[in-house]
């Protein structure tokens, strides 16, 4: 008994160091298979594609800018206010962790200039490195600046990311989020995934509302 005790905490301490890496990213998937049910049950959604990704992932950009073992799972499709969307969680390794993001792509019905908002508890981890553009733009509220990073190019989208609407609409969703409109799509992705459908949905609504003059801009 002298020995015995010491012998359990010490296997059990090595069990804890061994399994903890692992514990988080399951817990993290089970939650993502619960809200891809949501998705399917309330909201229509069908099972998607790997290859849908293929090239939204090829830019490099955030969050695809780092780590090893890249891979999507949970692909969906569907729709949010009439716009066709991809849902996927997407994973990556690095510096030995596992790292996962839930990622939204909404197809628009024509091309908007590029700009970028990130929320910076994001990006928060050291071990997750920055890939930092030009063009980073002050916004209307400095509370919006304390808690997001607006990037985009002297074009009309400029205008519209640095406006007061759209800092006002962020500050209001209760998660705080990433997206990027280039080209015909916008891509929104958060660390950790989404934490439920109600969630994912906000930030889509959101996304779209501070869009809407640009998509409208051209029909």
């Amino acid at each position: 008994m002298r020995y015995l005790l010491p012998a359990v905490v010490f296997v059990a301490f090595a069990a804890l160091i061994v399994l903890s890496p692992h514990i988080e990213p399951r817990r993290l998937r089970a939650r993502a298979l619960l809200v891809d049910g949501r998705l399917r049950a309330e909201h229509g959604f069908i099972t998607g594609s790997k290859a849908s990704w293929a090239e939204t992932r090829a830019t490099g950009w955030p969050p695809f800018h780092y780590g090893k073992h890249r891979e999507t799972d949970g692909e969906l499709l569907g729709t949010i206010d009439g716009y066709p969307v991809r849902v996927a969680g997407y994973e990556c390794v690095n510096a030995g962790a596992r790292h996962r993001y839930g990622l939204a792509c909404v197809v628009l019905p024509n091309t908007v200039d590029w700009a970028e908002v990130r929320g910076e508890p994001v990006f928060s981890s050291a071990r997750v490195p920055e890939h930092v553009p030009d063009g980073r733009q002050p916004a209307a509220l400095p509370d919006f600046d304390k808690a997001y990073q607006i990037y985009a190019e002297e074009s009309e989208a400029t205008a519209l990311v640095r406006s007061r609407a759209l800092a006002s609409a962020m500050l209001e969703v209760p998660e705080q989020f990433n997206w990027r409109c280039l080209d015909s799509e916008v891509l929104l992705w958060r660390r950790d995934g989404w934490t439920s459908a109600d969630a994912l949905f906000t930030a889509v609504h959101t996304v779209l509302q501070i869009l809407d003059p640009l998509l409208l801009a051209d029909l």
